[in-house]
């Protein structure tokens, strides 16, 4: 991977704790409940999840470590990511923490296998386009986790590829869906400019937007999933910053330069005057981020 990969690498493994907090913990309660009832109806069967936008695997690892899946004896999960390399990143996170977690680890001809106290779960990670990765699974998936990645995405087309390998009463879980509110502290004569022109960015070609989360809401009843659970996860980041936090305000800072440095809606010297003074908060110790998502739990029809 490249030096930017690295750079995103470092995010993601910052971001963990992030995500952490903001996590909806009533729709992922809401999840659980659903899991162990389906557990409860097919017992024996295997539990079937499909991440999508994986990167390195930090959200199968919270489930997995949270108890969101021990109804289930057996879990096949498959993760797909379209980043080339993401995968070894991926396979050396889950490595070190199986160990930590008391899990044993054993490779198999696509992914490895963990297991614990009677457990077994089966870790496949495919690198490729979400919609590509949907033609050749199987319409026998009992859960999707697409997880801080439908913004970026053509929300419409890639919510009805999910659902089609749904089975009957297949869930769909997307936590950290970005809903349409960046703000930075303290404030800056340019915080409208510039964030207007970064959300901007957002909208047009076949990005679902900035207000994909609300989207969401009503984009998967129309698509015969209605929604069974809902509720903020916004991001809130605030001194002290521990070294973690730093690197993923860094990044974050990076997103915006990168994004409105290529449109027009704010000229170069504005920007760099409004980045200038967000990396000397940061420095200051002084730099707060909130980014308001959604969480969404819905239930094929």
């Amino acid at each position: 991977m490249t030096s930017h990969d690295d750079r995103f690498v470092h995010y993601l493994r910052a971001k963990e704790s992030v995500d952490d907090r903001a996590l909806h913990r009533p729709t992922l309660a809401s999840l659980i409940d659903r899991l162990e009832a389906r557990a409860e109806s097919r017992s024996g069967e295997p539990l079937r999840v499909v991440s999508v936008g994986a990167g390195t695997g930090a959200m199968c690892r919270r489930l997995l470590s949270w108890g969101v899946f021990d109804a289930h004896d057996e879990i096949k999960y498959v993760m797909v990511d379209r980043t080339r390399g993401m995968a070894d990143h991926a396979a050396a996170a889950f490595a070190k923490w199986a160990r930590a977690a008391g899990w044993t680890a054993e490779p198999t001809p696509d992914g490895f296998r963990i297991e614990r106290h009677g457990r077994s779960v089966s870790l496949t990670y495919v690198t490729s386009d979400l919609f590509e990765a949907m033609t050749v699974l199987p319409k026998a998936i009992d859960l999707v986790v697409a997880h801080a990645v439908l913004d970026v995405l053509p929300l419409r087309r890639a919510v009805d590829a999910l659902l089609s390998r749904l089975t009957d009463e297949g869930l769909f879980y997307a936590p950290i869906t970005f809903d349409g509110r960046t703000a930075f502290r303290p404030s800056h004569p340019d915080d409208d400019a510039v964030l207007g022109a970064y959300h901007g960015t957002m909208r047009g070609g076949e990005r679902a937007g900035p207000d994909t989360g609300s989207d969401l809401l009503s984009v998967l009843p129309d698509l015969d999933a209605p929604v069974v659970a809902a509720g903020g996860s916004d991001w809130v980041v605030h001194p002290p910053h521990d070294d973690e936090a730093r690197i993923f305000l860094d990044r974050v800072l990076g997103f915006v330069e990168e994004s409105v440095g290529e449109s027009t809606a704010v000229d170069r010297a504005t920007l760099d005057g409004w980045l200038e003074a967000r990396h000397d908060a940061l420095a200051g110790d002084e730099l707060v981020y909130v980014a308001h998502n959604l969480d969404v739990l819905a239930e094929l029809d």
